[in-house]
């Protein structure tokens, strides 16, 4: 009996041990599963333009916006065009040292306030589209064009009235003023409204 006890004993502690293995076992596999978090709200860059929301006055929101001016502000797009004529052409350039066709178009209306691509493909978007027709064409539209075989705007010129287009001519190396009639090399593709004149009178009308 005395070699036995302790054979007893250490059957009895291995059962024990083994029933609390089984036990740890079974509470494991009725634990439930873990509760997902809430994702924390957006910082930084992103959280600010998802709580601010969309701008309506952004650059997208205005694109195809038509700026109401008087027409003292067409006859300064016309002057200031005109003052441009014999400036040399520079590719890229937007200043009264040499501009491009869109340099010249986002001189003129920049100095005006209105805030125009230096970019032709941008500028053929902006506005409203008008028939390229004199008989509707306003001073201060611009006029798009193409190669000839290909719909690719690569070109743009400010209507000036009278069926004449002032542009930056890469072929004559500066600023023009050509009748429309007899401009040839490239496609017209679309007239562009950017700004309309507003009729005062109209507007004491309603006030």
């Amino acid at each position: 009996m005395i070699v036995r006890r302790p054979l007893l004993a250490l059957g009895l502690a291995l059962l024990a041990a083994s029933a609390s293995l089984e036990a740890q076992s079974a509470s494991r596999g009725t634990r439930s599963a873990p509760t997902a978090r809430p994702s924390a709200p957006a910082r930084g860059p992103v959280g600010a333009l998802g709580s601010r929301g969309a701008n309506a006055n952004g650059p997208f929101a205005t694109l195809g916006a038509v700026r109401p001016i008087d027409p003292s502000g067409r006859d300064s797009i016309l002057a200031l065009s005109r003052s441009l004529l014999g400036v040399r052409y520079r590719w890229a350039g937007s200043n009264e040292t040499g501009v491009d066709c869109s340099g010249l178009v986002r001189y003129v209306f920049g100095a005006l306030g209105i805030d125009l691509p230096h970019n032709a493909a941008q500028l053929s978007k902006r506005g409203t589209s008008v028939p390229a027709d004199t008989a509707q064409m306003q001073p201060g539209d611009l006029i798009v064009f193409s190669p000839t075989r290909s719909t690719r705007i690569s070109h743009v010129g400010i209507y000036m009235g009278n069926g004449t287009m002032l542009h930056a001519s890469s072929h004559n190396r500066r600023v023009v003023e050509v009748p429309l009639a007899t401009y040839r090399g490239l496609r017209l593709r679309d007239v562009r409204r950017v700004v309309a004149v507003t009729d005062p009178a109209a507007s004491e009308i309603d006030g």
